[in-house]
């Protein structure tokens, strides 16, 4: 058991000191327009993913799930998000692909995260990654009404779609 106990130590020494010397040797690739290897990219969605599931609240949204909100959400998404993460019936953004992980195109992949989570991150954002925080600035029931209307694309009514492209929000 001592010899396992001193081998477990000794890797965790070479491992912590291989690390820490990799990273004070600049080996680590910091360029945002460089590919990222593929278990580093899966590291990191993973940590990030672990980190809103355990931190975001578990409410439900206090909004009912009518086209109304839908609208109003998707006012709040085309005047601050589209940017990054695309407009619903166009091409990806062009934009948001050079962000560090590249911003999510909600209106061609969905989200995987839950209306809650969608709302956290609204609100909270997630550093180191572009997506600022956006309580100071909006409501709970406006970063509701997103996480509503984000929650629903791809795959949105027409008529939301028509609501939110002739009534743009001010």
């Amino acid at each position: 058991m001592k010899k396992f106990a001193a081998g477990f130590f000794a890797g965790a020494m070479v491992l912590v000191i291989g690390t820490f010397g990799y990273l004070r040797l600049g080996l680590l690739d910091v360029r945002s327009d460089a590919p990222l290897p593929d278990m580093m990219a899966r590291l990191l969605y993973a940590g990030i993913h672990a980190s809103v599931r355990r931190t975001a609240p578990k409410a439900q949204n206090p909004l009912p799930r009518t086209d109304e909100t839908l609208i109003a959400g998707g006012k709040l998404y085309l005047n601050n998000c589209v940017g990054c993460h695309g407009e619903p019936g166009k091409p990806p953004s062009d934009f948001g692909a050079t962000f560090y992980p590249p911003a999510p195109q909600f209106p061609r992949e969905g989200t995987k995260y839950s209306e809650a989570e969608v709302f956290w991150i609204a609100k909270h954002g997630i550093r180191r990654t572009g997506m600022g925080a956006q309580g100071p600035y909006y409501s709970d029931l406006q970063l509701w009404s997103l996480a509503t209307f984000v929650g629903r694309l791809p795959n949105l009514p027409p008529n939301v779609l028509e609501g939110i492209q002739q009534h743009p929000a001010k």
